[in-house]
C-alpha cells in the first residue's frame, strides 16, 4: 500500500503509517456507510431493470436489494396482482370480510385463527429481526408492489379488477404473508375454531356436551383431513440429486418436481434475480414470496420436497371436572387462556369467537381421539419462533459450492416444512430434511415409543397421518432449549443429512432411504418413521432410478442425461399395475362374470381393455380410466400400509419390493365390476383414452393433462379434485360439477387437475455453466387476458421442454421486452 519510496523508513515508522493508513480507511468506510444508510432513510429511489423472455419469464437485475425487491414485486404484480393480493387479504385476517364465510367456513376459521396467533403483530417483531439488508429487499418489494398499484389506477386487470380489498400495504404485511406460509396451524383453522369445552359448573351425569355446539357453530372436520392439513394437503413433490457417478458428464444433475396447486396463493411464479457480483439465482418462487426458493445459480440447484417430518406435536390434556377452564399439569391445575375474536364476515354479522389456549398452544378439535369430554387436545407449532426461512433461502442461493449450501442451513436451521434436494457442479449429490421439529427429551421419545408399541391405532396414525400425541400434564415431554436458531428444535446435528456418490431423491416419504442403497439410521421419530412401508410414488422413483429396473430409462450406460431423466419423469410408469395387473388379469380368466346387486356383469370386456393397456398414464393410453376407478376403491392407506390389496406383507428386508401381490381375486374383481358398471352407466367407454377425462383448466380452455395420482404409483403426480378436496379460492377454477356415482374423482367434467406437477426443471452442470430446461405445467400468468396464461400448460400436454435463459448472451437474444422501473423521485 506505501511508494517505494516509503521503503526507506524505519521499520516501526512504516508500522505507524499503516496503522494511521488503516484507520483511515476504516473511518472513511464508516462514513460511507453512515451516509448510506442517510441516504437510504431519507427516501432513495429504486431503480431496477425488469426483461422479458419467451413464456413471460422476468430477469429482474439492480444494484441493491431493495431496487431488487421493487423490480421483482412490480413484475410479480403484471402477472399475478390479484393472486398477490388475495394471500395479503388471508394474512390480514379479512378474507371472510371480501368472500364470505367460504366453504365450510374455512374463510371465518382461517381469519378467526390468524388473529388469535396474532400474526398481524408478529410480523412487525419478525421485521424487526431481520438484518438490514433483508428488512430494504421487502421494504423495495412493497414498493414494487405498489408501484404497479399506482400505474394501474383504473384497476390491475385480470379478475380482481377494481375490486376494493386491492390496496396498498407495507413490509410488515408481506412479511406476515410469510409467517402464515412458514406456520402450520393456519391450516388446521378449521380443527382449532371447532375446539371445545365443557360448560362450566360440569355435571358428571349430564350428556357430553357437542363439541360442534360448544364451539359456535364450527363443526370438527374429519380427523384424517385435518392431520392431512397438518401435513400440507395438496402439496408434495418428486426430486432427485445425480452424483457424478450417474451423469453421463461426471458433474451433478438435478430434477426438480414440487407437486403443488395449480390455483389460488400457492402458485409458483418463474424469475431470475440478479444483483452484479451478489445474488444471480434462477428459478421460481411462491407468488408473494422474495427470492428464488427452487433453482440453481453457477454453482449449486436444489429443490425441495415436503417433508414427513412432524412440526407439530398433539398434547392431551385432562380437564378438570369442577372447572373445565384448568387442565392438569403434574400435581396441580393450570389455566387455560382465552382470546376473544371478532371478525367480519361478508353479508352477516361479524362473527365472535374464543380460541382456548393451553401453555403448549391453542386446543383443537380431533374428532374420534376421546369420547371424554374432559379430555382435549392441545397442538404446538416448531415453526412459531421461525423469522429466518428467507435469509436462509437468500444464504442457499449466494452459496458458492456444497460445502456453502450446507453451511447455509446449518447457520439457520430456518427450512420450515420442506426437505432439500442438492446437485452440485462438482458433482456432489445431498439430501438434507432441515425443517423444523420439536427437541424431545429420550425419556419423551421412549414413553412415546412404548405407546405406539401397544396399541396399533396409535401406530397406524402415526405411519398413515404422522400422529404423535403426548401426555401435556407432563414435564418430561416440554420441549427442551437445544441452544438451536429456531428456539426448541432440534439443532443441526440431529436433522437428517445424506451425501451419496450414486443419488439421493425424495417423494415425501421420511429421509430411511433417501439414499437406498445406504437406509438411514433412525433418528427422532418427529422426522419420521425408518423400517416402515413407502409410498407407491416412492418406491417408483426409485425404479425409475434403479439401474437394473425393468423401468430402465438411463439406457445401457447405466448414467443419466438430462434428456433421459425428463423421458423417466414423463414415461408416467405406473407401479401399482406393475405389481397388481398381471394376477389380476389372472382373476379375470378363471372368473368373467360377477354378479352385483343381484345384476350380472360380464367382465370379459374390462379385462380385455386392462389387458391391452400399456399400463401408463399418457394422453392416448387406453385402460388407464378403468384401472384408477378399480384401485380408487381400495383406501389410500392400502397401498402401502394394509392387507386388503396386496397379498405379501411390508418387509423391511425388501423394503423397495414390498408389499406385492395381490390379495383377494374375488374383492378384486368385485370392486372391478363396480368400476366398469359405473362407467358404462356414465356413458364413458371402458377404453376411453385418459386424455379424453383428465383435464386442466385455464379459465375457459379445458387442456388435456397426462400424469398419475398417488394410489397408481405414477410418478409424475397429477391429482383431481375430489369429494375431500376441492379448492375454490379463485374463479379461474371453482371445483367440479357433480361427481359421477360413487367416483371419488370423476366428476361430469371429467377428472378436473388441481394439483400435481407444477414447476418442472431438469439442470445439468457442464463445462461451461448451468445448462437448464423447465415447464411451468399451469404458465406464467395468472391473468386470463395474458398471453401466458396457457401457453407453457400446452407445452405440458405436449411434453415439450423449454431452455431456461440464463447466461447473458441468451437473455440478449431471447428478449421479448425490456423495462427500466424506477420509483418516484
Amino acid at each position: 500500500m506505501f511508494s517505494p519510496a516509503l521503503s526507506i523508513l524505519p521499520a516501526p515508522t512504516r508500522r505507524v503509517l499503516a496503522l494511521f493508513f488503516a484507520l483511515l480507511i476504516a473511518w472513511l468506510l464508516s462514513a460511507c456507510d453512515v451516509q448510506d444508510a442517510a441516504h437510504k432513510a431519507a427516501g432513495a429511489p429504486y431503480e431496477a431493470t425488469i426483461v422479458r423472455t419467451e413464456y413471460g419469464v422476468a430477469h429482474i437485475s439492480a444494484e441493491s436489494w431493495g431496487s431488487l425487491g421493487f423490480g421483482e414485486a412490480y413484475a410479480a404484480a403484471e402477472d399475478h396482482a390479484c393472486n398477490m393480493a388475495l394471500a395479503l387479504l388471508q394474512a390480514r385476517a379479512e378474507s371472510a370480510s371480501v368472500f364470505g364465510p367460504g366453504d365450510e367456513q374455512r374463510n371465518t376459521a382461517r381469519d378467526i385463527v390468524i388473529k388469535a396467533l396474532d400474526i398481524p403483530r408478529r410480523a412487525a417483531v419478525a421485521l424487526s429481526r431481520q438484518s438490514a439488508d433483508i428488512r430494504e429487499w421487502l421494504e423495495g418489494y412493497a414498493a414494487g408492489y405498489q408501484r404497479y398499484l399506482d400505474k394501474h389506477p383504473g384497476g390491475v386487470g385480470s379478475w380482481c379488477n377494481d375490486a376494493d380489498w386491492v390496496r396498498p400495504v407495507s413490509a410488515e404485511e408481506f412479511m406476515a404473508q410469510y409467517l402464515m406460509l412458514v406456520h402450520a396451524l393456519p391450516r388446521v383453522a378449521g380443527a382449532i375454531t371447532a375446539a371445545a369445552i365443557p360448560e362450566a359448573p360440569a355435571i358428571p351425569e349430564a350428556p357430553a356436551i357437542p363439541e360442534a355446539s360448544a364451539a359456535a357453530g364450527f363443526e370438527a372436520p374429519e380427523l384424517a383431513l385435518t392431520l392431512s392439513d397438518l401435513e400440507g394437503r395438496g402439496m408434495g413433490s418428486n426430486a432427485w440429486a445425480l452424483a457424478g457417478a450417474r451423469t453421463e458428464n461426471g458433474r451433478g444433475l438435478l430434477l426438480a418436481n414440487p407437486h403443488y396447486p395449480w390455483y389460488g396463493v400457492a402458485r409458483f411464479w418463474e424469475k431470475h434475480l440478479t444483483i452484479p457480483g451478489v445474488y444471480d439465482a434462477y428459478g421460481v418462487g411462491l407468488v408473494g414470496v422474495p427470492g428464488v426458493a427452487i433453482g440453481f445459480n453457477r454453482h449449486v440447484g436444489w429443490t425441495h420436497t415436503v417433508s414427513n417430518s412432524k412440526r407439530t406435536v398433539i398434547y392431551r390434556l385432562n380437564l378438570n371436572p369442577q372447572n373445565p377452564r384448568e387442565y392438569r399439569w403434574e400435581d396441580t391445575w393450570r389455566s387455560l387462556s382465552p382470546v376473544e375474536v371478532t371478525v367480519d364476515v361478508a353479508g352477516r354479522d361479524p362473527v365472535s369467537h374464543t380460541v382456548w389456549f393451553s401453555h403448549h398452544g391453542p386446543l383443537m378439535a380431533l374428532a374420534g381421539l376421546s369420547d371424554d369430554p374432559f379430555t382435549v387436545f392441545a397442538v404446538r407449532d416448531a415453526n412459531a419462533g421461525n423469522v429466518s426461512a428467507l435469509a436462509q433461502s437468500r444464504a442457499m442461493a449466494q452459496a458458492q459450492d456444497m460445502d456453502a449450501f450446507i453451511d447455509a442451513h446449518r447457520r439457520y436451521n430456518a427450512m420450515p416444512w420442506v426437505n432439500t434436494i442438492a446437485a452440485g457442479a462438482s458433482g456432489r449429490a445431498v439430501y438434507l430434511d432441515n425443517s423444523n421439529v420439536a427437541a424431545l427429551s429420550q425419556d419423551s421419545i421412549q414413553t412415546w415409543r412404548g405407546q405406539v408399541a401397544a396399541d396399533p391405532k396409535w401406530r397406524d396414525l402415526y405411519l398413515s397421518r404422522g400422529l404423535i400425541v403426548l401426555d401435556g400434564s407432563q414435564r418430561v415431554n416440554e420441549w427442551l432449549d437445544s441452544g438451536a436458531p429456531v428456539p426448541y428444535t432440534e439443532p443441526f446435528e440431529r436433522r437428517p443429512l445424506i451425501e451419496s456418490e450414486q443419488y439421493v431423491f425424495n417423494a415425501n416419504d421420511s429421509y430411511w432411504l433417501s439414499d437406498p442403497e445406504r437406509p438411514a439410521a433412525a433418528l427422532s421419530p418427529l422426522y419420521g418413521p425408518t423400517n416402515s412401508p413407502r409410498s407407491l410414488r416412492t418406491r417408483m422413483n426409485i425404479e425409475l432410478l434403479r439401474p437394473d429396473s425393468p423401468f430402465a430409462y438411463a439406457g445401457p450406460d447405466r448414467k443419466f442425461s438430462m434428456e433421459e431423466v425428463q423421458r423417466a419423469l414423463f414415461g408416467n410408469d405406473s407401479l401399482s399395475a406393475h405389481l397388481l395387473l398381471p394376477e389380476l388379469l389372472q382373476a379375470c380368466a378363471l372368473k368373467p362374470e360377477r354378479t352385483l346387486e343381484r345384476a350380472l356383469v360380464d367382465l370379459s370386456e374390462a379385462c380385455g381393455v386392462l389387458g391391452a393397456w400399456d399400463r401408463k398414464f399418457n394422453l392416448d393410453s387406453r385402460g388407464a380410466v378403468l384401472f384408477r376407478e378399480w384401485i380408487t376403491r381400495y383406501p389410500y392407506a392400502e397401498t402401502y400400509l394394509g392387507p386388503a390389496l396386496f397379498k405379501a406383507p411390508f418387509d423391511p428386508r425388501a423394503p423397495t419390493a414390498t408389499p406385492r401381490g395381490l390379495a383377494d381375486a374375488n374383492t378384486a374383481l368385485d370392486k372391478l365390476a363396480e368400476a366398469a358398471q359405473l362407467l358404462t352407466e356414465a356413458g364413458i367407454a371402458l377404453d376411453a383414452p385418459l386424455g379424453e377425462h383428465q383435464v386442466g383448466h385455464r379459465w375457459n380452455r379445458v387442456i388435456p393433462i397426462h400424469g398419475g395420482n398417488s394410489h397408481e404409483g405414477v410418478a409424475n403426480l397429477q391429482v383431481a379434485a375430489s369429494r375431500h378436496y376441492n379448492p375454490a379460492e379463485t374463479p379461474i377454477f371453482t371445483g367440479s360439477d357433480a361427481y359421477l356415482g360413487d367416483s371419488e374423482g370423476l366428476s361430469s367434467s371429467g377428472y378436473n387437475v388441481v394439483h400435481g406437477s407444477s414447476f418442472i426443471m431438469t439442470l445439468s452442470f457442464t463445462d461451461a455453466g448451468p445448462s437448464a430446461e423447465a415447464i411451468l405445467a399451469y404458465s406464467q400468468s395468472g391473468d386470463p387476458a395474458s398471453a401466458h396464461f396457457a401457453d407453457q400448460t400446452q407445452l405440458y400436454k405436449d411434453k415439450i421442454w423449454r431452455k431456461i435463459r440464463f447466461a447473458p448472451s441468451d437473455i440478449a437474444e431471447s428478449t421479448l421486452s425490456r423495462l427500466v422501473l424506477r420509483s418516484e423521485p
